[in-house]
């Protein structure tokens, strides 16, 4: 990404309206995965429509919902996929008060005051934040931080330190294996599917 773009998607250490200091980081628009998004979306539309006519003409109804369905679904969850970060950016702001947060698929934002902080974890990608529904409450909530989304994430440690009265625990990322595993798992469960519809 280039470096005015990165610039023009954080702020650090400003002010708020009532002067207290905070860190902002907002999610970074890649012009290139709305792209990516695009043509998977026109690949599956290009299927849905090349598979209409042979599905039309065996007369098997059933099965030409469930696979132009299934394409056309495809296509629009790819639309969805790339225009979420022009219709609703993931962002995080940490301040002396606390923590607010808007996840990357919530249309609400999250706030967790620091007195109802009870552990946090932070890792470059995922910050998992342990939190009482109220303070003095014993009973105990997780907000998962999509920090991977955000910009300059590998500055939210830094930021964390800086702000929440409990010391945070650092995490580490998941491995190649594991990446390697949930992508194979994504992968047959998609072919899986696949086969469902055309069995």
């Amino acid at each position: 990404m280039k470096e005015p773009q990165r610039k023009a998607s954080r702020m650090h250490s400003v002010p708020d309206q009532e002067g207290d200091p905070q860190d902002n980081f907002v999610e970074a628009r890649e012009p290139t995965e709305l792209v990516m998004c695009v043509l998977l979306a026109a690949a599956y539309t290009g299927l849905a429509r090349y598979c209409w006519e042979p599905l039309h003409a065996s007369g098997n109804w059933r099965l030409l919902v469930n696979v132009e369905g299934f394409f056309l679904t495809i296509a629009v969850l790819s639309l969805l996929v790339g225009l979420r970060p022009y219709l609703s950016p993931c962002s995080l702001q940490l301040s002396k008060k606390g923590i607010k947060y808007h996840g990357p698929y919530w249309p609400q934002r999250k706030t967790v005051n620091w007195e109802q902080v009870f552990r946090l974890y932070v890792s470059p990608e995922l910050c998992v934040v342990l939190y009482h529904t109220r303070p003095n409450r014993r009973g105990i909530w997780p907000m998962f931080i999509q920090s991977v989304y955000l910009a300059d994430r590998e500055r939210v440690w830094d930021a964390m330190i800086k702000y929440s009265p409990v010391p945070p625990v650092p995490m580490k990322g998941p491995s190649l294996t594991a990446r390697f595993l949930f992508v194979s798992g994504f992968a047959f469960l998609v072919i899986w599917i696949l086969e469902m519809l055309l069995g």
